[in-house]
């Protein structure tokens, strides 16, 4: 009886110490279930700043709505990578010249460590932006890109004389997680009747440098045959992104990637143009290259457009001239400055500065012009779409002006500058003599457009510049038009829509001066424009022409908002407006719900 117990404790210890074998070996191949090796946890748990944004999992991170919340928000960096070597084929032995193109969309600069996988049965001829190597990879450390440019990194390379034919090229860019890729095929060259014929010519543009979200963009593409045969071709016009098409002339094919008109004939030393409209997407970002080609065989054309969406700075620009070559010391100099806006849109908060030249003094200035001492600057101008504004500064020379300085006067606005200049002589010279007058009289508004029902500050100034006294000197300025009324008239004599100052003497080189104010009508209409008339007369003018007297100028009435929208007071007094509604209608609720 003792040797059975025996026995069968034996046997269970046996099959005990076996099955323990069998669980260690089990366990040594496939390892210990995961959930004992490691804890998971999510994004919002692990300590990681997974979405780039500053901020640390829950509750630092507002995008984490719990230390169980898997997400942290998205984890893009806000750069955008591409890259492309602007063929679709290449021989055998060809070159080929890739262009990386990062640019940001966060608003300061970043530093972004930059990859690229060269193509297989490729040789690499050189890099921009001092690149490493290793190998087939090729790799650029802590390149700055800054918002609002585009940052470009070249890569030429040579592939492999022995490449096969209809082999695919493929290179890959990575940058901070993004990627792209381009892909070109190798391609035998033809036979020796086609290799030894001109290549045809391709042409394209939109004739724009910047558009903006949702504009259209009119393209024409020219081809041209330079060979003294016909010819046979077929014309690819790539479709950029961020944009949809309008309209393609021609009988073509297309797809949501390019545009293509086959089996085309021209003749010899012939051209042909074809025209594609597409209009930009209403959400493109700010800055963002429209870029397309067309494409004729091996002829390649590019087009680039830039995406921007205010008043570019180099869209303002200034001219100045006095019209004159030579002037004097002593001698009064006006010059005539061309303000002109050339976009499409309303130009507000325009600053402008006029630098006047050395041995110059100031005399006036028109439309709100003031003397800061080193220069005359006007602020916030206001210029209308695709058009101009005429401003003055007049000067006198100094009497110790020597003879042979040149007198530069430069004017500059938003980075851009033009100069004239004159030089000081004994005599003067130039066109601008036609314009001058013994007497100067001249009307300045502070402004050259103005809206319905808003003041406008005039001020009329007249000179004696004559050698001999000016006596019971009448001053006239009449304002020719029922959209203005005066309002004030300092020692002016008011009288229908005129009004007259009386200076009883103005003495050699004495200068006098006036201002008012008026308002405009607020029904005036848009467009409108008030024009006004100031003649000069009196005693000791008789060798003074007629038009040397008289000053005319005009300023428009203009009732449309600038394109930037509402004003923030309007929109703030929207707003509280519709929140006091809502707080209104929420009590009548209660108030309901309690009966």
């Amino acid at each position: 009886m003792k040797t059975c117990r025996l026995n069968r404790s034996k046997t269970i210890a046996s099959v005990s110490l076996m099955g323990m074998l069998v669980i260690t070996l089990h366990s040594t191949v496939s390892g210990l279930p995961a959930a004992q090796v490691s804890a998971v946890f999510t994004e919002c748990a692990d300590g990681i700043d997974n979405d780039h944004d500053g901020r640390t999992d829950y509750p630092q991170d507002p995008q984490c709505l719990s230390l169980h919340d898997d997400s942290e928000g998205p984890t893009g960096r806000g750069l955008f990578v591409s890259v492309s070597d602007w063929k679709d084929t290449i021989h055998a032995g060809g070159s080929l010249t890739y262009i990386i193109s990062l640019r940001t969309e966060r608003e300061e600069v970043m530093l972004a460590d930059v990859f690229l996988q060269m193509p297989h049965q490729t040789n690499l001829i050189g890099t921009s932006d001092a690149g490493s190597r290793n190998e087939e990879l090729i790799r650029w450390e802590n390149v700055s890109v800054y918002p609002g440019r585009v940052r470009k990194i070249t890569v030429t390379v040579e592939v492999d004389p022995d490449a096969q034919n209809d082999l695919l090229l493929i290179a890959e860019v990575a940058a901070e997680g993004e990627k792209d890729t381009d892909t070109t095929r190798v391609e035998e060259e033809d036979d020796a009747e086609i290799r030894q014929s001109t290549q045809m010519n391709v042409s394209v543009t939109d004739g724009k440098k910047y558009a903006q979200p949702g504009e259209t963009l009119d393209y024409l593409v020219a081809v041209r045959n330079p060979s003294n045969r016909e010819r046979e071709y077929d014309l690819r016009f790539q479709i950029p992104t961020d944009t949809t098409v309008e309209y393609v002339g021609g009988d073509h094919s297309s797809n949501r990637k390019a545009i293509s008109w086959n089996d085309q004939k021209i003749g010899p030393h012939g051209a042909r143009e074809y025209k594609v409209t597409l209009r930009i997407k209403h959400d493109a970002k700010e800055f963002f290259t429209i870029r397309t080609h067309a494409s004729v065989g091996a002829a390649l054309a590019a087009d680039t457009t830039t995406v921007h969406t205010g008043v570019l700075p180099n869209a303002i620009i200034a001219t100045t001239t006095d019209g004159l070559e030579q002037i004097v010391p002593g001698a009064l100099v006006t010059y005539d400055i061309g303000l002109q806006n050339g976009t499409n849109q309303l130009a507000t908060e325009v600053d402008l500065a006029n630098a006047l030249p050395s041995y110059l003094e100031f005399v006036d200035a028109s439309e709100g012009g003031y003397w800061t001492g080193t220069n005359v600057r006007w602020e916030n101008l206001t210029v209308a779409p695709s058009g101009q504004r005429s401003l003055r500064v007049t000067g006198r020379v100094r009497s110790d002006a020597p003879i042979g300085e040149r007198l530069r006067n430069r004017v500059s606005v938003n980075g851009y500058e033009s100069v004239d200049t004159t030089i000081v002589s004994d005599q003067i010279a130039g066109y601008g003599l036609e314009k001058r007058s013994d007497v100067l009289v001249s009307k300045n508004a502070d402004r050259g457009e103005v809206r319905p029902g808003e003041r406008v500050g005039y001020k009329v100034s007249v000179a004696n510049t004559t050698d001999q006294p000016l006596y019971n000197v009448r001053v006239q300025d009449r304002m020719e038009s029922n959209h203005i009324r005066v309002l004030n008239a300092d020692n002016g004599q008011l009288q229908g829509d005129s009004i007259t100052w009386n200076i009883p003497v103005l003495e050699p080189g004495q200068h006098w001066d006036t201002q008012y104010t008026a308002q405009i009508d607020y029904r005036a209409p848009h467009g409108v424009t008030i024009p006004n008339v100031v003649t000069v007369s009196g005693k000791g003018m008789n060798t003074v022409s007629l038009e040397d007297r008289i000053y005319t100028s005009e300023i428009g009435v203009i009732s449309n908002l600038p394109p930037t929208g509402a004003a923030f007071d309007a929109l703030f007094l929207g707003m509280t407006g519709l929140a006091g509604a809502a707080q209104t209608m929420m009590q009548r609720r209660k108030l309901l719900k309690r009966a």
